[in-house]
């Protein structure tokens, strides 16, 4: 019974988490753009009327999106990227912000799908030693032919680090010791931005199983 009870009361938990956080998220962005709306108002000295208050804090939330909308559009032209890479410039001199405004910029890009590098898939490979499965990207096949004198048969790829794969290390693996994932790169990212805690709907039996692959006769 206690455990049937500790089941129901887990299930509800997990069930209603997801939920709870977004609620609370989102009363959390109600307010701040309130308060942001509330002190601009008290700065110029205007009282909008009763009914208007409520709605307020969604005009300031309109008003944040839209100028995201334009930093984008700005950042999409020469003048804009001079600025912004003016500004990012002076953010990263210095020291203490400059790891926190990297590590960011990496989750940010990795959460949204735009990765500064384009990879091909995801895979397993066996790292750091033999029977360990480590999350790969495939970033160039066939290397043998760009790096002489390394024989044919290699690839390279790209061990992420979590929370910030960026911050990975090639290394040249035999090609034949690569186990492609049937997952995209952005299921394979969101499981490297969390840690290992976010595993790709109905593949985590795949990752899990791949470890239990044999051995590569030839090796």
């Amino acid at each position: 019974m206690a455990a049937r009870l500790r089941r129901s009361f887990l299930t509800g938990l997990l069930s209603t988490l997801p939920i709870a956080v977004t609620f609370y998220f989102l009363w959390w962005v109600y307010n701040w753009s309130n308060n942001i709306i509330g002190s601009i108002l008290r700065a110029i000295d205007a009282e909008p009327s009763r009914w208007l208050l409520p709605f307020l804090p969604i005009l300031g939330i309109l008003a944040t999106l839209g100028l995201l909308v334009l930093v984008g559009a700005l950042a999409n032209n020469y003048v804009g990227r001079l600025i912004l890479g003016a500004i990012e410039r002076s953010i990263k001199t210095i020291p203490l912000v400059r790891e926190i405004y990297n590590a960011v910029q990496q989750i940010a890009h990795t959460l949204l799908g735009q990765p500064e590098v384009q990879f091909q898939r995801a895979a397993l490979i066996e790292y750091p030693r033999k029977g360990l499965y480590t999350l790969c990207f495939i970033a160039t096949p066939k290397v043998g032919k760009n790096l002489s004198p390394l024989p044919e048969g290699y690839t390279v790829v790209l061990v992420p680090t979590s929370p910030v794969p960026a911050s990975g290390m090639a290394i040249i693996v035999p090609t034949a010791d690569i186990i492609p994932l049937d997952i995209s790169i952005e299921e394979a990212l969101k499981y490297v931005v969390s840690a290992g805690f976010i595993l790709p709907n109905n593949r985590a039996k795949q990752l899990i199983e791949a470890s239990a692959v044999p051995p590569n006769p030839s090796n």
